[in-house]
């Protein structure tokens, strides 16, 4: 309240000052604080009003980054989520490599045993045939 009455009373001052400037006459001591309280009271209101811009301002910024904050959220789960994908089906693809390694790993080592045990029959029958060639040959 003792504001408003403040106000109203540096109001009144400040038409009664500004009359005597727009009449050209001279200013008092007391003339000049007037204008300079009407002064300051204009730039308290600038001041405030730039406060309150920076305010709105400040709090758009906190939304901004909050959504944007989420946003690189989402992004970043979807890539980790990707990326898992891509791995487990790397591991499957790795995976069904290894079996069909072991699968031909498997049917060489047979076809190897199949190999020595056709190769040691030939031996012997080798052996065999000399052998009997040995002794027909002593015989005669």
């Amino acid at each position: 309240m003792v504001e408003s009455i403040a106000t109203s009373a540096i109001d009144k001052a400040l038409e009664a000052v500004l009359r005597k400037v727009g009449e050209g006459k001279k200013l008092s001591t007391e003339d000049l604080v007037v204008l300079m309280l009407g002064l300051f009271r204009e730039i308290r209101k600038d001041i405030t009003e730039t406060n309150k811009r920076i305010d709105a301002l400040y709090e758009m910024m906190s939304r901004n980054y909050e959504v944007l904050n989420s946003r690189i959220n989402e992004v970043n789960d979807s890539l980790i989520k990707k990326i898992d994908e891509i791995n487990n089906r790397l591991v499957e693809k790795i995976d069904e490599t290894n079996k069909r390694i072991d699968a031909i790993n498997d049917s060489l080592s047979k076809r190897i045993d199949a190999l020595y045990d056709l190769l040691g029959k030939i031996y012997e029958v080798t052996l065999i045939k000399r052998s009997t060639r040995l002794i027909r040959g002593l015989m005669r």
